[in-house]
Parts: structure tokens; C-alpha cells; sequence
């Protein structure tokens, strides 16, 4: 019945007069039955139309500021996060284009009602590049993000991201991005903010991009308790399938990024005792500890 009360709620958004009538929860249904296609639909144009009518919604009425009040509770296809003083809140999503790329889309909505939309680039980064520069929102490196840290830098806030990044049929990827906003309140992608440990090369990146096989999992979470960012320990491999070229896997070790004085400092092999810690209590997908919210 929902599905039926959705597909003749979207046959209204095409009738001219009867868009400005519709309520948020309305669209909501609209933006969750396009979800649906983008997720689920086999033609791959229809899956684009649904992601450019997603789009256009959150460009038309995301800019209106009784909106940034209004919840998405049916559209559960999207990732939205809000810092703990909710002054925004960023929304990303996945588009499948085919078995070997992805798409990403979303933007940030202000308090205020202003959305700034993003323009995936991450399908140009081929080898793990853009890591030493900062990014504007037209050079976004798309990922569907799943936890916002609130940080705050000799008084200035930023914010830590991490995302997931379906990237190829052989390879996936993990980032670790950093949020900040400019003079004009313009989203800025990448910060100097992680300190090097004594085994790292010598520049520091702006953000980290972590390429693995597809056919294994990477850890890469929150330790409430240690205050902690916790990831699996990478490693070069030649390919595994033909075609896939090199690639990387974990090794059973673990690193971390411990968050000291508004920086990230990088640790390059975690102790037994907090990877024995980090495998029972790594934060489950759907919650947030401590920083950030997630849109209930």
C-alpha cells in the first residue's frame, strides 16, 4: 500500500499547480520511492533520473530555511549526519553505474537553509592521489559518509569524516576526510590536522584514502574507550584475481589515529591490548558515540 500511495504521489509531482502543495511528508515517500530505483532498478538511466530528481529536490527545497527542521524518515537509502551543535547537516548517497564504478551525490544543508551541493570526482583519482590537497565542493571525493567527529583546531572547528567509496568490481576504498568552512562559509575538503609517527613518509596528507580488495573487509572505526580511530594494518599484494592488478589486504595488525590537542596523530601499530578491545567494541554501523548525531 505504501508503494502504491508513493508511485501515485510521484504521478503529482509531474502535474503543474500541485508540487508547492505536497507536504514534507509527502516528499519524503516521493524521495524514498526514488531511493527504491536508485538502489534496486536495472536499467542504469533510470537510476540516473532518480538520482538527478533527488538532486533537484534537495537544490529546490533544501534552500528553504523551514526545511533544515523537516526529517527524512522514510528515505533511508540516504547517510545524514549532524555535528553535535547541529548547524548543518551533511547527506550523501551511492549511485551503482555498473559493476565496475560508482557515483556519489549529496551536499551539505546549513541551518540556515542554504544547500551547497557536491561534484563527485573520486572516479578521476585513479592511484590514491588528491591526498595533499584542499578540495572545494565541485571537487568533492564522493563517498557515502557513516560517522562525523566533531574537532575543534586552536579554536576553529573541523570536522572528521568517514566514508566508504565503492570504487571498482576488483577494489574498494575507506577514506578519512576532514570538514572545515571557509571565510564565506564554503565547505573546504581536506586540513592539515594529522601528525606523522616515526614510520611514515615524509609528507602529510590533507586526507587519507585507503584502497583494499573487494573480497575482504576493512576495519576501520571508533574506540570510545581508548579514544581512538582504529583500522586495519594494509599490505601490498599482486593481484589476486586476473585483471585486478596490485592490490592491498589486511595483515591482522592494526593502526590508529589518536585525536590529541585538536590533531590526529598517527599510530602505525596498535598494542595487543587495544586490538583485543577494538574487535569486541567497534561502534555498530547505525549508532554514533560521543561525537557527532545521525538523523533519527
Amino acid at each position: 500500500m505504501n508503494k502504491i500511495i508513493a508511485l501515485f504521489l510521484v504521478f503529482l509531482v509531474h502535474e503543474k499547480g500541485l508540487t508547492q502543495r505536497l507536504s514534507w511528508a509527502q516528499w519524503d515517500k516521493i524521495i524514498s520511492q526514488k531511493g527504491e530505483t536508485i538502489l534496486s532498478d536495472t536499467i542504469a538511466q533510470h537510476r540516473q533520473e532518480a538520482v538527478d530528481f533527488v538532486m533537484d529536490f534537495f537544490n529546490e527545497h533544501l534552500n528553504d530555511p523551514t526545511s533544515f527542521q523537516e526529517k527524512f524518515i522514510d528515505s533511508k537509502f540516504l547517510s545524514i549526519l549532524y555535528p553535535e551543535d547541529s548547524s548543518f547537516r551533511i547527506i550523501t548517497g551511492q549511485l551503482f553505474i555498473d559493476n565496475n564504478s560508482y557515483r556519489y551525490y549529496g551536499g551539505i544543508q546549513k541551518s540556515n537553509g542554504v544547500f551547497i551541493p557536491f561534484t563527485d570526482r573520486s572516479y578521476e583519482n585513479e592511484e590514491e592521489g588528491l591526498t595533499n590537497e584542499e578540495l572545494r565542493a565541485e571537487e568533492w571525493q564522493g563517498a557515502l559518509y557513516y560517522r562525523l567527529f566533531d574537532c575543534k583546531l586552536k579554536g576553529k572547528p573541523y570536522y572528521l569524516l568517514l566514508g566508504f567509496n565503492g570504487y571498482s568490481f576488483f577494489n574498494k576504498r575507506k577514506t578519512i576526510e576532514i570538514l572545515s568552512f571557509d571565510a564565506n562559509d564554503q565547505p573546504l575538503f581536506g586540513k592539515d590536522v594529522f601528525i606523522k609517527d616515526s614510520t611514515d613518509g615524509a609528507d602529510i596528507p590533507l586526507r587519507y584514502i585507503f584502497t583494499y580488495s573487494a573480497d575482504v573487509s576493512m576495519q576501520l572505526n571508533y574506540e570510545k574507550e581508548e579514544d581512538l580511530l582504529i583500522l586495519d594494518h594494509l599490505i601490498p599484494m599482486s593481484e589476486i584475481y586476473k585483471g585486478q592488478g596490485q592490490t592491498a589486504v589486511p595483515d591482522g595488525t592494526y593502526e590508529a589515529f589518536q585525536y590529541k590537542k585538536g590533531r590526529w596523530k598517527h599510530i602505525s601499530f596498535l598494542p595487543q591490548r587495544f586490538m583485543n578491545k577494538s574487535e569486541m567494541n567497534s561502534i555498530p554501523k547505525n549508532k554514533t558515540k560521543q561525537f557527532g548525531r545521525t538523523e533519527e
